[in-house]
């Protein structure tokens, strides 16, 4: 295999390293959250894949200098982070959710301004791949903003992939009782590869899906073969 560079690396690294805790990210890194942030006029937003890692947020945002953004640690109940079933643009198996009754998944929130709840959406492919949504009726324990029952989310329009007859989850994202196997980006593309084009090198494999949108598409659509929909009761679609 030959030797990885940048782009392969970003494709590999999803969902990318994050703090285990809750962080400020301004001037393009985590900071330490100052005591007594305020949330008011903050819109609470599910980071279930790499919107909870600083590298991703600076993709985004920059360095975020004149509008820091609150990242809190969390513990949803009931829900895992799984990976979706499509190719992103970059080249990563992206992420998803799926109900999983029991399961505990460490996860982060981003707190956006309006303005920032803006340029994200930019970025998440809404009516494409995502759609973004109010989940109600959920269970998240964020010890420094206090329980929340209601957070907004980008769910997968192509719903979770399944693979041997169960989602996968993210082995980025820490889950504990989560019934579902956990990969690696590596894992993961590696599977996928075996399927649609066995015995390929996994770095062309990616770089195939990376520069070519018709290929990418038809490998989405192999892998959408084999979905499950998140059916929480309580979702209310905002953007789609």
């Amino acid at each position: 295999m030959p030797a990885i560079d940048d782009v392969i690396a970003r494709a590999l690294g999803y969902p990318y390293p994050r703090p285990d805790h809750s962080f400020l990210f301004t001037n393009g890194a985590a900071e330490v959250l100052p005591s007594g942030t305020r949330f008011d006029d903050l819109v609470p937003v599910l980071a279930c894949g790499s919107n909870g890692a600083p590298e991703q947020l600076f993709r985004k945002f920059g360095a975020a200098a004149e509008n820091p953004i609150p990242v809190t640690a969390a513990v949803l109940q009931d829900i895992c982070c799984t990976y979706s079933a499509h190719f992103s643009g970059y080249g990563s198996v992206a992420a998803g959710l799926s109900l999983a009754p029991g399961a505990r998944s460490f996860v982060h929130i981003t707190w956006l301004t309006p303005v920032q709840l803006e340029k994200m959406h930019e970025s998440e492919a809404i009516g494409a791949n995502y759609r973004y949504a109010r989940l109600d009726g959920v269970s998240i324990d964020c010890a420094a903003h206090g329980p929340l029952d209601s957070i907004y989310a980008y769910i997968s329009r192509h719903g979770s992939l399944v693979l041997k007859g169960t989602p996968i989850t993210l082995a980025g994202i820490k889950s504990e009782a989560n019934p579902f196997p956990a990969y690696d980006q590596l894992q993961i593309q590696s599977a996928l590869r075996d399927g649609i084009a066995p015995g390929m090198d996994l770095h062309e494999f990616i770089r195939e899906t990376i520069d070519d949108a018709a290929i990418r598409a038809e490998r989405t659509k192999y892998l959408r073969r084999n979905t499950q929909k998140f059916d929480h009761p309580a979702v209310t679609t905002i953007l789609k």
